[in-house]
């Protein structure tokens, strides 16, 4: 495996361990009463988990990402045309899924959805893309794109 590839497979396995547990959290937290949205918990509630998991997302890639620089440090940094290619084709499958869940976004905007469900909407379509990007960039390194 090449740098960016195994630097693809951290950070596709950091994203989905922090953001499955924000998700898990938040959405299966006690801020629903009687079937209803507690609104304001909900959002106090998720604005801060948002900190930590931005937090603890930088702290597992820069770890990360040390430890694969030492253990493979000939190819740290190295970037050729075939890399660039792959990156180009994950962003562009990414970028797809974020304005699908943009739209969505925008739609519970407009029907005035609490803020909690928007902001969590618009975290979920990053989290989605990125893991869609990585995906999608694993995939092709493996078929040798």
């Amino acid at each position: 495996m090449s740098f960016q590839e195994k630097s693809n497979a951290l950070m596709l396995g950091a994203i989905v361990l922090v953001y499955g547990g924000y998700f898990a959290l938040v959405l299966g937290s006690p801020v629903m009463t009687d079937g209803e949205l507690n609104t304001e918990i909900g959002l106090l509630m998720s604005n801060g988990l948002i900190l930590v998991t931005v937090g603890a997302l930088v702290t597992i890639a820069i770890f990360g990402h040390i430890v694969i620089a030492l253990l493979n440090h000939k190819e740290a940094g190295s970037e050729d045309e075939r890399d660039k290619l792959i990156e180009m084709r994950g962003d562009q499958r990414g970028g797809f899924v974020m304005g699908v869940f943009a739209v969505c976004a925008m739609g519970l905007a407009m029907i005035a959805t609490p803020h909690f469900w928007i902001v969590n909407t618009i975290l979920g379509g990053l989290v989605a893309a990125e893991i869609v990007k990585a995906v999608s960039k694993l995939i092709d390194y493996r078929r040798g794109v």
